[in-house]
């Protein structure tokens, strides 16, 4: 309380939650690597967008490399998820052609939708051929997406005539990767219908 001549002090601003600048920085470097690129993003302008210094973008994700593969990882479950959001449509998919349908269009529209985001991953792929400690964390990074899809779709079709294996899981990846890549760089060569014409075929490939 305040006194004749005297004012008090502002009071002292809460420090934020670990997870809510996790979260804030996350957000910061995918609208970063999106728009300039792996190679040209800079930690420190992450970290002033984020309204962090740069010392907090370390000591949550480590470095460069590894607040990317965070990024990575965040955005393909928010896609998997989004994709994979009606579990019952994908399990009717067995039997049902009109179901493959409607899975393959959401697939493909949200390849079509997240193209430039997507190919991120293109660009750090590239670079990591040529440096051994990038390259190791790609492996890493791929491995981590691969058994994240493959427990995912087997969760969701568990109890079911369906049967997911890893080669599933790869294949679903690579065709991502690919057609998002393929469609941000060309996208007359790779119109959304072709898109959802393939994932309906890799579909019903995988469900056979």
């Amino acid at each position: 309380m305040a006194t004749a001549g005297k004012v008090d002090p502002p009071s002292a601003q809460p420090r934020p939650k670990r997870a809510d600048v996790r979260a804030r920085i996350l957000g910061a470097a995918r609208a970063a690597f999106v728009r300039e690129g792996y190679q040209r993003t800079n930690l420190g302008d992450i970290a002033a967008s984020a309204g962090f210094s740069k010392g907090a973008v370390y000591s949550n994700f480590g470095g460069k490399a590894d607040l990317f593969t965070a990024v990575i990882n965040e955005h393909t479950a928010i896609l998997i998820n989004t994709a994979l959001s009606s579990s019952e449509r994908l399990v009717a998919a067995v039997t049902d052609p009109a179901a493959i349908d409607e899975v393959a269009e959401d697939v493909a529209g949200i390849i079509v939708a997240n193209a430039p985001a997507l190919t991120m991953l293109t660009e750090f792929r590239s670079l990591a051929a040529g440096h051994p400690e990038l390259a190791a964390v790609y492996a890493r990074l791929r491995t981590e997406q691969r058994h994240n899809l493959l427990t995912d779709l087997r969760r969701r079709t568990a109890g079911t005539a369906v049967t997911i294996d890893e080669a599933d899981a790869v294949l679903i990846l690579s065709l991502v990767q690919s057609l998002s890549a393929e469609h941000a760089i060309a996208p007359d060569a790779m119109p959304g219908e072709l898109i959802k014409k393939t994932v309906r075929a890799a579909i019903k490939g995988i469900l056979q």
